[in-house]
């Protein structure tokens, strides 16, 4: 399962250097869970020609992250933002233990907040940003 998303985020990301119809092809087993004979039928091709399509496509799509490498920037991003909220909550579970450092918790919990949104726009992005990618 874990592959299958791997290969979704990375079909969203590079789909668009694919020919059309092999990002349609992995956009239909991926994307959309169609069997290889559903795929097959769909195409008038052999399922053999769907398997080896998608294979191509698997390769295609692992060169293009090796080579450029913007699934592991974005999960980069994603973890340093991670830590840094990691790093805000720690802060004010200490202020917070302080009747004298009640304000300063107080501003925490906006960046905390702020980390929460930023996190969120990573785990689901807004369809306008997703178009702004393409």
């Amino acid at each position: 399962m874990s592959k299958n998303l791997d290969m979704c985020r990375l079909l969203d990301l590079y789909g668009g250097l694919l020919t059309e119809k092999q990002f349609d092809i992995m956009d239909l087993y991926y994307n959309d869970d169609l069997s290889l004979g559903e795929i097959a039928d769909h195409y008038d091709i052999s399922r053999q020609g769907v398997h080896d399509a998608i294979k191509r496509g698997d390769e295609a799509l692992a060169e293009y992250e090796e080579k450029l490498g913007l699934l592991k920037a974005d999960e980069d991003r994603k973890n340093e933002i991670a830590a840094f909220k990691q790093l805000a909550l720690d802060a004010f579970n200490e202020c917070n233990a302080h009747r004298s450092f009640r304000s300063v918790a107080e501003k925490i919990v906006v960046l905390l907040e702020s980390f929460d949104e930023k996190l969120e726009e990573y785990e689901n992005p807004a369809p306008e940003e997703e178009e702004k990618k393409d």
